[in-house]
């Protein structure tokens, strides 16, 4: 099971400039694995429930929603991460993120979005629809992130 979204519009922005110190802030995400709901196994005597191995930067037995337990070694930059969280992404001529596209199963996206939220643009914006037609928006502003419920009204 798990619950369907899909953005319905984006005017998302990250200028080029900012998207290398958004990444590194993405990338230490996986030092917190008290963050990661995407699972655990059990498999080579590791479980979700043991401390992270001696010697590893990443916990294998821990990892986000739909993401590699190893995401940073995966993803050489800002785009790649995106990726890998489920995203299409659209750069314009000089590399700037200019818009984000979705449309899985929800995750940890929030979480993703609200960390690089001091890197994007003031003003921007990601609506999304669930499968149940609940309508939300995610505002960027002032280095932070806020979600919105939305509702449609016919007049």
């Amino acid at each position: 099971m798990g619950y369907y979204i899909h953005t319905t519009d984006s005017d998302f922005y990250v200028a080029k400039s900012k998207q290398r110190p958004a990444y590194v802030a993405l990338c230490a995400l996986n030092d917190r694995d008290d963050l990661k709901r995407g699972g655990s196994w059990g498999g080579d005597g590791v479980n979700s429930d043991s401390p992270r191995p001696t010697g590893m930067d990443h916990h294998p037995a821990k990892w986000f929603s739909w993401m590699s337990p190893n995401y940073p070694s995966k993803c050489s930059g800002l785009g790649e991460v995106l990726h890998e969280l489920g995203f299409d992404v659209e750069y314009d001529a000089d590399d700037n993120i200019i818009g984000l596209s979705y449309s899985s199963k929800i995750g940890q996206e929030a979480l993703f979005l609200e960390t690089m939220a001091p890197f994007v643009r003031d003003g921007s914006y990601i609506n999304w629809q669930g499968e149940d037609g609940e309508h939300f928006r995610y505002e960027f502003s002032n280095g932070s992130m806020r979600q919105m419920e939305g509702r449609v009204v016919w007049h």
